[in-house]
């Protein structure tokens, strides 16, 4: 119980390749009475006992080859270190005194067996960044690109989940750069020749994870931007290649006998998230189709005033056009029926006034009215009767 207590875990603060950094962490930490014994990539566990000034270096050694690890160990001794653990195991932890520290001279043998164990960590790193990017590109595509932006905002979840694995996946790639980047640093000897606190060439360790943090945070941001800038593109690049002059046949009607219409109204566009509903025929005529609330896939759902609609390009089945026409109506949704029949219906609230044939090719030539017209976004009611 009281070696628990003494045990002590804290977040690294720089990358575990990051070997220059991680010397002077554990140096200023052994002067506040807290000294290194095994580390991990996120986590370092450090036992407490009495302050000391000490000096550390980390080693590179190639630990599945247990003759390299003694015959290391056995050289630092000698030239008076101490063994005090491994970092993730690619690097052996080496103390001593500050004022008896000395280089030990290691072998050529050893240290290329380091080396060569650290760049093909190196290596992996650069695999997993790359993988992560397609990871990210992919995951983008199917919750953002795919299926619309607005489409995903509409529904909280989604677009905040999509958010978070955007940020997490960047923060691990650039967790992974940056060992990527300290270990090639340390491969071409790019870092200080003497590993000693006061000559260390990083005077401010933990700065590099921090700068991942926030650079992930940027990406994701930018991501979003340029998504939506791409989708509202998308948008007016569909509505300003709309034929609007199409003829526009009315709806058939249905004979009694035959079998009731059932489908799913999926109202699917840039700037509406889709609803489900159930459609059944109520009488002989297909002005009389009810649509039965089913279930509310979203949140959210538009709600256009009708302030105009051009009775030469519309041919409805209701009695009165007119009405729709003054904006009585203000209620309106597209249904999908067999994947083939698109229909819009215009309703008051109580009922299904009108419905009106807009012909299998669908896609968004109604919404440049219904955009211009749109005062507000409701939650959408049970109106359907």
């Amino acid at each position: 119980m009281e070696k628990r207590k003494r045990t002590i875990r804290k977040l690294m603060p720089v990358s575990p390749y990051d070997s220059a950094g991680l010397e002077v962490w554990f140096s200023e930490l052994a002067g506040q009475g807290l000294f290194v014994r095994k580390t991990g990539y996120y986590f370092a566990n450090f036992q407490r006992e009495e302050a000391r000034s000490l000096v550390y270096k980390l080693e590179p050694c190639d630990q599945y080859r247990d003759e390299h690890e003694k015959e290391l160990t056995g050289q630092y001794r000698l030239a008076g270190w101490e063994a005090a653990g491994d970092v993730w195991r690619k690097f052996l932890i080496f103390s001593a005194v500050r004022d008896g520290a000395v280089s030990p001279e290691i072998s050529v043998e050893i240290r290329r067996a380091g080396e060569s164990s650290l760049k093909k960590t190196g290596h992996g790193c650069l695999l997993t960044c790359a993988a992560d990017a397609v990871l990210t590109a992919l995951w983008c595509w199917m919750i953002l690109g795919r299926f619309g932006f607005w489409y995903t905002t509409t529904m909280a979840t989604p677009f905040l989940l999509c958010a978070l694995m955007v940020f997490i996946f960047g923060i691990n790639i650039f967790w992974r750069m940056s060992d990527y980047i300290q270990i090639r640093r340390y491969l071409k000897g790019t870092t200080c020749g003497v590993h000693l606190p006061e000559s260390n060439c990083q005077t401010r360790p933990g700065r590099g994870r921090a700068r991942s943090i926030c650079s992930a945070a940027a990406v994701t941001c930018i991501c979003l931007v340029f998504i939506w800038a791409g989708e509202q593109k998308s948008w007016h690049k569909e509505l300003s290649e709309v034929d609007t002059s199409l003829p526009v046949p009315p709806i058939t009607a249905f004979s009694p006998e035959s079998s009731p219409i059932r489908g799913t109204v999926t109202y699917h566009s840039s700037i509406v998230a889709p609803v489900q509903f159930q459609i059944v025929q109520d009488g002989p005529d297909a002005q009389m189709l009810r649509m039965d609330y089913m279930e509310l896939r979203f949140p959210r759902l538009v709600k256009p005033v009708f302030k105009s609609m051009m009775k030469d390009q519309l041919k409805w089945s209701s009695a009165e056009p007119e009405a729709v026409s003054s904006g009585l109506f203000d209620t309106a949704c597209v249904a999908v029926i067999n994947d083939s029949m698109h229909y819009l219906f215009v309703s008051d609230g109580q009922k299904v006034a009108s419905v009106c044939y807009i012909g299998p090719g669908y896609t968004d030539e109604f919404l440049e009215t219904l955009h211009d017209a749109m005062e507000t976004w409701t939650q959408p009611e049970l109106f359907w009767q």
